[in-house]
């Protein structure tokens, strides 16, 4: 007696990964957005009080920001100075400033 053995059929291989949105959860969704932008260098959007910032992808930052001594510093180098003055004209308070550097955390992936 023969007896059969079942197979499936093989998925062609491709050298791209496809990942779902609806695979990952929301922080992963943005951690792999930053990743990519990162890793191709690309700048990297915030928007803030109907303000849209422009950043570096995190390793393109400015060696200083290593040296901040604190967020203000260090978002402040980020931003570079005609955005942060842009930023600053708006008379921001504390809450806001942690809302913003949240929203620049969070859109680079730290």
């Amino acid at each position: 007696m023969t007896t059969a053995k079942k197979t499936a059929a093989k998925k062609p291989a491709t050298d791209e990964v496809t990942i779902e949105e609806t695979e990952l959860v929301p922080d992963a969704v943005a951690e792999l957005g930053a990743a990519v932008a990162e890793a191709k260098g690309d700048v990297i959007e915030v928007e803030h009080n109907g303000r849209r910032y422009t950043l570096p992808a995190p390793l393109d930052y400015p060696v200083d920001v290593v040296f901040a001594e604190n967020d203000f510093e260090a978002v402040r180098i980020v931003l570079g100075e005609e955005q942060w003055e842009q930023y600053r004209s708006t008379k921001p308070t504390i809450r806001d400033f942690q809302l913003f550097h949240e929203k620049i955390n969070e859109a680079t992936g730290k």
